[in-house]
């Protein structure tokens, strides 16, 4: 499975401006490639007055839903990523997607709102858990950002549901170092792989560097490999992931543990 993370510079709420950006890098991305991980609200960048968010939320049916499946679909490759949207009912979403070639898409809203912003007083937070997505053979989740903060909201459950954590972000590069921590630390407690694609570029909550995102293997190492764009590839083996788990079955051990408790 080869995965790749696009550090897409963001344009703050011109949802036409980053379409035709986002257009081009997907032209360039490998042509063997599997997924493609784009960052946290990639149309908009995080916009945090109610005012602006009614103009440009969408349902799932507006065009950027509608220009994802018209890329998965055209370059052969699944789409993961999370944009701004509306029930039509004056609630706004941080709404992750999961969107494949065959025209199926998966979404998640955001459960975590960021409390240190406005994204919990404009943005509507999500009731459910993110739902598993089977995809040429492997299981996957959604977490948008400043979910990885919360262990239980990934916890692999039950035993080893999934085998890749997608994350999307907006994460500023002056708390880059926890952020990687986190990922780094769902994997090796999830055992799985995850894949986070963090934004470049700058805006009013700070700057962001492209090598702020990373893929990580069922050990928490660093397996990306980055091209001079910024896109990291990294190659996911399933074989050796169930070696892994085998070979130290600690999280098994530990749910056992903690049921009897």
């Amino acid at each position: 499975m080869k995965v790749c993370s696009l550090p897409l510079d963001i344009v703050y709420a011109s949802p036409e401006d980053n379409l035709v950006a986002t257009a081009h890098a997907l032209s360039e991305v490998e042509n063997d490639t599997d997924i493609v991980v784009l960052p946290e609200l990639f149309t908009s960048a995080f916009v945090p007055d109610a005012g602006t968010v009614a103009k440009i939320a969408e349902p799932n049916d507006g065009k950027t839903i509608e220009a994802l499946r018209r890329w998965s679909q055209f370059f052969g490759f699944a789409i993961a990523g999370s944009f701004l949207a509306t029930d039509g009912g004056g609630r706004y979403f941080n709404r992750g997607f999961f969107v494949e070639p065959s025209g199926d898409m998966t979404f998640y809203d955001k459960r975590h709102l960021f409390p240190l912003s406005t994204e919990d007083k404009v943005y509507t937070a999500g009731r459910e858990f993110p739902p598993r997505i089977r995809y040429r053979g492997w299981e996957f989740r959604l977490a948008l950002c400043f979910d990885i903060r919360f262990p239980v909201w990934t916890r692999n459950r039950p035993e080893n549901m999934y085998d890749v954590l997608l994350v999307p972000a907006n994460w500023p590069h002056s708390r880059v170092s926890q952020f990687k921590i986190l990922l780094a630390a769902r994997a090796i407690e999830n055992q799985i792989f995850v894949v986070a694609s963090n934004r470049s570029g700058s805006d009013k909550f700070g700057d962001y560097h492209l090598t702020d995102g990373g893929i990580y293997d069922n050990l928490g190492t660093p397996i990306q490999e980055t091209r001079r764009n910024g896109c990291m590839y990294a190659l996911l083996e399933h074989k050796t992931l169930i070696e892994g788990r085998q070979r130290f079955p600690a999280y098994v051990a530990t749910d056992k543990w903690s049921i009897e408790l």
